[in-house]
């Protein structure tokens, strides 16, 4: 049972590779997890390109604290390498307690960007969680 699932799943990839689909976990480091104070806080690049509004999925969990509180647009902002700050355009919030999930806009970067950071401030007691990514 375990090997036909195997060669199932193996031909399922072959499907969608082959016929130029792409998983979105392909893009390299995609997702990243910061925790500390009680909450794990992961963020998703959802469209990694300098063509568009950079969008990320935020992910606050915890078992602690409710988090209904944080209002990430006044806590998040992006940066480029030169130190040039976005700030959030939206904010989706989506659930709510001790499970959370947030999609925040920002304005379109810089072409010249090589790389962009993600700050999220005074979240459970951490001054700064940090996420970077590379266009490179």
């Amino acid at each position: 049972m375990k090997r036909a699932t195997l060669i199932l799943a193996g031909f399922l990839w072959t499907l969608l590779v082959g016929h130029g689909a792409e998983p979105a976990a392909a893009v390299p480091d995609a997702t990243q997890t910061v925790s500390g104070g009680g909450v794990t806080v992961a963020v998703t690049y959802l469209n990694p390109t300098k063509n568009e509004s950079p969008r990320f999925q935020v992910a606050l969990n915890t078992h602690s604290v409710t988090l209904d509180s944080y209002d990430l647009k006044a806590l998040a902002l992006l940066r480029d390498q030169t130190g040039k700050i976005y700030a959030p355009t939206t904010v989706e919030n989506k659930g709510g307690g001790h499970h959370r999930q947030v999609i925040v806009t920002f304005p379109k970067i810089s072409p010249d960007a090589k790389r962009v950071e993600m700050v999220i401030k005074d979240i459970a007691g951490i001054n700064e969680r940090t996420f970077r990514w590379s266009f490179e």
